[in-house]
């Protein structure tokens, strides 16, 4: 599987996974049949490479502001970090968490860490993304001790969308284990460092059909959140309630088809969704469309007991906002 796999992955699939198929070339994942062929959950324990000198025990810290808010009903938003417009912007947004990106499909943003201390700095619960590609260990590490000293409470560890000439030394399974070391105030192979008190979540693929055991290796991990590809359809809503993690499920605002179609390249169940959205942008009424459509999301995963929901709106931080007012946050 080391050889096999593009990004290197000991612990996958990644959420690139469409069906059966790899992300990068559409050969057959080779983690899919290892799941399907699982016989005991013991198997799920995550595997770590030999350049860890220390095991992926799982080290307690006081759960953070959002973490503790997962309990009731938590809502979080997502910041492109563009420049610093974007985060001014956000600042003002009244939700339980900001979820800053980290460079999504490989396109260069301000740096994640940056970002999420300048939110942090102005009192915002923040979640950073931190993607495993391009980076080494060691850099990882620096983020992770970075990111603690800032005041920056969450990190979201994602293995990151595949580019061509990007490496990966670990995944995200593997991220969430260099956590688990540095909140013992040692780096991976045992040497004393700073503790942090991050705490960390994961991303969920709902359309992954061996979801539930791929999140079960992330929380033997440590993992104590995940939030989910966004999700169209409500009976999506009951499958997530069943993951064995608190899963967030995450609500797309866009009005472009664009978007979609290439979401639904990747495995996104947004057809019917689609077809609305091409009737409604002939008549004008595309904003109206998406945002009652959100709505109704999100009143059923209130509705259901989920920990919370997950807004994305790329590119119409307008339409974001509007929705937030239609919540009254």
């Amino acid at each position: 599987m080391r050889v096999i796999c593009p990004k290197k992955m000991l612990n996958g699939p990644c959420g690139g996974v469409r069906g059966e198929l790899c992300e990068v070339d559409d050969f057959k994942c080779p983690f899919v049949e290892a799941f399907r062929n699982l016989r005991s959950s013991e198997y799920l324990k995550p595997l770590l490479d030999p350049g860890f000198k220390v095991g992926c025990e799982v080290v307690e810290v006081e759960p953070s502001p959002y973490v503790k808010k997962l309990e009731d009903f938590a809502v979080s938003a997502e910041v492109e970090p563009w420049g610093p417009e974007e985060l001014e912007r956000a600042s003002k947004w009244r939700v339980d968490a900001l979820n800053v990106t980290d460079n999504p499909l490989g396109l260069p943003h301000l740096d994640s860490v940056w970002a999420s201390a300048a939110l942090a700095s102005k009192g915002k619960e923040v979640i950073a993304q931190l993607t495993c590609r391009g980076r080494t260990r060691e850099a990882l590490a620096s983020s992770l001790l970075a990111l603690d000293a800032s005041g920056v409470n969450n990190v979201l560890a994602l293995t990151g969308d595949w580019a061509p000439n990007a490496a990966f030394d670990l995944d995200a399974v593997r991220l969430v284990c260099l956590v688990q070391a540095l909140r013992k105030g040692v780096d991976w192979e045992g040497r004393k460092t700073r503790r942090v008190r991050l705490s960390v979540g994961v991303a969920s693929n709902p359309y992954f059909s061996y979801e539930e055991k791929r999140l079960l290796r992330k929380a033997h991990a440590g993992a104590q959140f995940a939030q989910t590809q966004p999700v169209f359809k409500k009976e999506l809503l009951y499958k997530i309630k069943k993951y064995p993690l608190p899963t967030v499920p995450s609500l797309l605002l866009t009005t472009s088809r664009k978007v979609v179609r290439a979401l639904m390249e990747r495995g996104v169940d947004a057809k019917e969704f689609y077809e609305e959205l091409v009737k409604a942008k002939r008549e004008g009424k595309a904003d109206e469309l998406v945002l009652k459509k959100s709505l109704e999301m999100y009143e059923e995963a209130y509705s259901s007991e989920l920990p919370g929901v997950h807004l994305m709106a790329p590119g119409r931080p307008d339409l974001l906002e509007r929705f937030l007012e239609l919540l009254r946050l």
